[in-house]
């Protein structure tokens, strides 16, 4: 009995010492001084990372920075990116820093307004964001049908790109996002700029919210002072409901380059074949050009009434001129550019 009694006192206090030794070393402060680099790469297993914090002496064991993420339940949850750990942060807080993906390293990223998702990929190529094999033409309204996406996606097909969505502003976007978050960063900052006020308009119309969304992306190339965008969107609707083209240059740009950046207009490329083609296909083009910003949205919403069909932008000085005819139109044409 006693010996019994030995043995069960014996694994208790045994028990109560590694929990204690545990405990101790999970809360072990970092020695390093100051801020305390550290970075995770994309697919890192979890034995790496426990390795490189021993070696750079942010913990003081692998096996229980690895046995610790374990119990917790974390290991899946571990974020790639770049951090910094400031003293004095324990296997506990760091664990919390990497599985929450508490980036420190967040670069400042300016979608414009008017911006391709062509030309917003390029850019977070250029500043490591996303990997250079990386195409966001490949992400569809298909991969975003959650319910808070249901109203601005609905009736459009689930095959279509998401070009439109991608709201113009600055973003703070830590290093080591995937390419569905980052996308989903824009989308959300769309909803949130448009779920209101705007989208509520937008119901009261008797267009759809694609028809307007592509419009504004029209709008967006075409004019730049707020006035002309809405009285060119008085005749671009009058153009639609009249059966008249559009005969925007901006959407062979698009259908040709998918960038603005990169377009240089021929003769040739107005005969292109494609339904962007406003010269050749009738309507509104299959999908928004670009991405809007809210401005564009609501020239297009509420359209300046006017008595002209045609106008154009002086090279020279960015004035839009407006023509009531085709033969005024011409002479503008003569004049200006």
């Amino acid at each position: 009995m006693n010996k019994k009694y030995f043995i069960k006192s014996s694994l208790f206090i045994i028990t109560c010492i590694l929990v204690l030794f545990f405990y101790t070393s999970v809360n072990l402060p970092l020695t390093c001084q100051e801020e305390c680099n550290f970075s995770i790469t994309k697919g890192e297993n979890l034995k790496s990372i426990a390795n490189r914090l021993r070696n750079e002496k942010y913990i003081s064991s692998s096996i229980l920075f690895q046995f610790y993420v374990k119990i917790k339940g974390l290991e899946k949850n571990i974020k790639a990116g770049d951090y910094q750990f400031v003293s004095p942060l324990t296997i506990a807080d760091i664990t919390e820093v990497i599985t929450n993906g508490k980036l420190t390293n967040n670069h400042s990223f300016l979608v414009l307004e008017g911006e391709t998702m062509l030309e917003i990929e390029e850019n977070l190529k250029e500043k490591g964001l996303i990997d250079k094999s990386a195409s966001l033409k490949e992400w569809k309204i298909g991969d975003f049908l959650e319910k808070k996406y249901f109203d601005i996606f609905s009736k459009i097909p689930i095959d279509a790109s998401l070009e439109g969505y991608l709201f113009p502003d600055s973003y703070h976007l830590p290093q080591g996002l995937e390419e569905k978050e980052i996308l989903s960063m824009f989308i959300n900052n769309f909803v949130s700029k448009t779920e209101n006020d705007l989208f509520f308009d937008i119901k009261e119309q008797k267009r759809s919210f694609y028809e307007i969304l592509t419009m504004a992306s029209l709008l967006e190339k075409e004019v730049r002072e707020e006035t002309d965008k809405r009285m060119v969107a008085d005749i671009l609707w009058r153009r639609l409901d009249t059966n008249f083209p559009l005969q925007i240059d901006a959407t062979i740009c698009y259908a040709e380059f998918q960038s603005f950046k990169k377009c240089s207009l021929t003769r040739e490329l107005f005969k292109l074949d494609s339904p962007y083609n406003t010269y050749l296909y009738k309507g509104l083009p299959p999908a928004p050009i670009n991405n809007p910003g809210i401005e564009s949205m609501q020239a297009a919403l509420s359209p300046l009434a006017n008595d002209y069909w045609y106008y154009m932008t002086d090279r020279k000085t960015g004035e839009t001129i407006f023509s009531k005819t085709f033969e005024e139109h011409l002479a503008s044409r003569e004049k200006y550019l």
